[in-house]
């Protein structure tokens, strides 16, 4: 089990990586910029330094950042329930049990924030409240507690995170993009070691396009109906 002093140290830069995630904004350009020579310097984060150093780098990154994950059904999703031949059957469930996640340990998304439960940077920012709240029961000595959490960053890990983080780094969009190919990869790598200190294996979801979600949704000669 990792110490406190660890756990705060990767809920960091988990939520580093969430934030990253997100579609860039002022905040998002703030963040990078103040942070400098240590984003410079950092692996996943030197390609989006530099692009938000030039004059009109948050513009171009933010058209980046839409035409790579928001173009409609053929993009690359950062929405788990975006993943899967029969998405539109499970969503509804699977935005439940997040939303179970979520409330169990007190949480509620902000409302001047627009992300949806199953995004990418949600997913990753409770992630690290839970290693935060794991941190701070280890600092007590709650032997319980800290058991509790843990077992919840299991689950988490894989019934959502897990397979999401691989889905997302395994895109081929994702993977070759100058700038969002090194954060996303690194956001990746993050969760599998958070998934092999906790003996979890989470398979990477699989992310079809519009077109093959409804072929898939041929049964025989029975067709399943798909709203367009």
């Amino acid at each position: 089990m990792m110490a406190a002093e660890q756990l705060v140290a990767r809920a960091h830069e988990i939520v580093l990586a969430s934030t990253l995630a997100t579609y860039p904004d002022r905040e998002l350009e703030q963040i990078v910029l103040e942070l400098g020579d240590a984003m410079q310097d950092h692996a996943a984060t030197a390609a989006m330094t530099r692009a938000l150093r030039l004059p009109t780098g948050l513009t171009d990154l933010q058209s980046r950042y839409v035409e790579l994950f928001d173009r409609g059904g053929q993009r690359a999703s950062l929405y788990e329930t975006e993943y899967g031949r029969m998405r539109g059957m499970s969503k509804g469930n699977d935005l439940a049990d997040l939303a179970g996640f979520y409330h169990a340990f007190g949480l509620t998304l902000e409302e001047t924030r627009h992300e949806m439960l199953d995004h990418i940077a949600v997913e990753l920012e409770f992630y690290a409240v839970l290693l935060l709240k794991q941190a701070a029961l280890l600092g007590l000595g709650d032997a319980e507690g800290v058991s509790i959490v843990e077992d919840a960053r299991k689950k988490f890990l894989s019934a959502h995170l897990g397979g999401l983080a691989r889905g997302v780094a395994q895109r081929p969009e994702v993977g070759t993009d100058p700038i969002y190919g090194p954060v996303f990869t690194w956001c990746g790598r993050l969760v599998a070691e958070e998934c092999a200190g906790l003996g979890v294996e989470a398979a990477p979801l699989d992310f079809f396009p519009d077109e093959d979600a409804r072929r898939d949704m041929q049964c025989g000669a029975t067709h399943l109906p798909v709203i367009t």
